[in-house]
Formats: C-alpha cells, sequence, structure tokens
C-alpha cells in the first residue's frame, strides 16, 4: 500500500522539477532583456507633482579626521508643478556638536519658504536668481544645485549609457559660476549604468555619478576659500516613468581659509553625505483657509 504512494509522490517531484528547470531559461531572458540596454524610447511622464525629502549633513573636519561640528539641511522639494515649476517648503538647518549626537529640527528659513523656478533654468548659476538669500548662506543654495545635478545626470545622458560602461560627459575642464560667490570648475563627470535595482516598488536603472579632482574658489564675507572637490553618488531613476526614486550624494572637500586681516591660512576638511528620497506623487494636497 506504500508503494503507489511513493510513485504518486515522486512523479509529483519530477513534474515540479522540469516545471522550474523550464521557468530558469525565462528568467535568465528576462534579466538579460533587462540589461542589454536601457529603454531609448522611454519619456520622462510628469504625472502630477513629485514630492522628496532632501537630508544633507556636513561634518566639518581637521585635517586628521577629527570633528569640530556637524549640521544638517533639509528641505522639501516638489516638482512637476503647473508651468513645469519645482518649489522649495520647510527648509530647515540644524546644528550638533559629536558624531553621534542627534539634531534637533532645525531652524527655519523663511526666506526659501515656496522659493519656485524652472528645475531647467540655467540662471539659477547667478546671483540674481537668489535673490533675498542670505550672502553667506552657500548651503541653502546647494539644496537647489544639487538637485539640479540629479536631474541633469539622470535624463540628460540616459539614451547614452551603456552597462559597466563609463561615459565621459565633459571634453574638457567646466568652470560653474556659484551665484557670484566663486566657481567651481568640473574637472571631468563620469556616469555609469551599472544595474538594475528596484526602489518604491519601481523598477530602476541603478546610475552611478563620479567627478573628482575638481577646483573651487570661493569668497564670501571677506573671506576667501580655496581647495578641491571629490563628489560621487547614486540615482535610482524608474524605468516606468524616468522620474527619480532615490540618489545619494557624497563630497569631501580639502580647503584653504584665509581671515581678514591674518596671513596664515587654515586647512579645512567639510565632508557631507546626503540623500534624496521620493515621499510622494500625484495630485498636490487641497489646503484649507488658514494653511
Amino acid at each position: 500500500m506504500i508503494k503507489p504512494v511513493l510513485m504518486v509522490v515522486t512523479a509529483q517531484l519530477l513534474l515540479a522539477m522540469c516545471a522550474f528547470g523550464q521557468q530558469q531559461p525565462e528568467q535568465a531572458r528576462a534579466a538579460d532583456d533587462y540589461l542589454s540596454r536601457l529603454p531609448r524610447s522611454l519619456a520622462l511622464k510628469e504625472n502630477g507633482p513629485h514630492r522628496y525629502l532632501f537630508t544633507c549633513d556636513y561634518f566639518y573636519l581637521d585635517t586628521l579626521g577629527n570633528l569640530t561640528r556637524k549640521e544638517r539641511v533639509t528641505g522639501q522639494y516638489t516638482r512637476g508643478l503647473p508651468d513645469a515649476n519645482a518649489r522649495w517648503n520647510n527648509v530647515r538647518i540644524a546644528a550638533a556638536r559629536g558624531f553621534d549626537d542627534r539634531f534637533p529640527e532645525g531652524e527655519l528659513q523663511k526666506y526659501m519658504e515656496g522659493f519656485t523656478y524652472g528645475p531647467s533654468d540655467q540662471g539659477m548659476f547667478n546671483n540674481e536668481f537668489f535673490r533675498g538669500f542670505p550672502a553667506i548662506e552657500v548651503k541653502t543654495k546647494n539644496l537647489v544645485w544639487d538637485t539640479f545635478a540629479f536631474e541633469h545626470f539622470a535624463w540628460n545622458y540616459f539614451d547614452k549609457l551603456e552597462l559597466n560602461q563609463v561615459y565621459r560627459t565633459l571634453s574638457q575642464p567646466e568652470d560653474v559660476p556659484l551665484a557670484g560667490a566663486g566657481t567651481f570648475q568640473n574637472h571631468q563627470i563620469e556616469l555609469v549604468w551599472i544595474g538594475i535595482s528596484r526602489r518604491n516598488n519601481k523598477t530602476c536603472a541603478l546610475i552611478q555619478y563620479r567627478a573628482f579632482f575638481n577646483k573651487l574658489n570661493v569668497s564670501v564675507a571677506n573671506m576667501s576659500f580655496q581647495g578641491r572637490s571629490h563628489y560621487w553618488g547614486d540615482i535610482w531613476l524608474s524605468l516606468d516613468d524616468k522620474q527619480i526614486e532615490y540618489a545619494t550624494l557624497f563630497e569631501d572637500v580639502l580647503l584653504e581659509m584665509k581671515m581678514p586681516g591674518q596671513q596664515n591660512k587654515q586647512l579645512l576638511n567639510p565632508f557631507r553625505q546626503a540623500t534624496f528620497e521620493k515621499i510622494g506623487n500625484g495630485e498636490e494636497p487641497k489646503r484649507t483657509a488658514g494653511h
């Protein structure tokens, strides 16, 4: 009475193994299709506003890696508004001392509340663009420039990327004005499509960007800074609507700082790390009177 049962179970196992063996090539083909090339016809779909939380931590170090203080800049960024505009809200700056110290909520930067512009506006590198911003405050301007960089890297070179192949965006070093405060020279920007990943339940192309040996020359409030910057990070770009689902940024800066009336220069090593996280999309929430 046992043998027929065993024969049935054995037959079921064999059928299951055969079915599994048949599925494997299909799964392999699907993976190969995803990794063969990026879809050249993929268009950016602006299906309502897309909202993000940008969080950037600044660590101020000496040349031995000792922390003197740290700051956190956060802001809510919304793109895909009417007339293709983008807007910033609830931008705050918080400070703390030690590596493990928690940040407080931070002080609201009122001058940036509701700051609205066209996200592809090249004028954002001019001083007039930031009318009303404190001249000495660069960190909030960095929110605008960093977001522009994420979108520029994600969309302007998408159809030129091949898997694991380095694509260089510059033929020679390029100086970028910093809204009247100096210049940042991109020595060479490299993009690499390194694979397929998942974010927010969407299949995404994972794109790495990196730029090393960049020169920095800034003058603010009678202080001058000269130095170099290395920056790099990753971008998760949806293969459904071409929207950015997530991005990271790391930047290591070494500066010589000269104070007014002093001959000697001080060495500074600011390091920053940031995340650009999608927190919603679709229609804007309705506002009631008084809000």
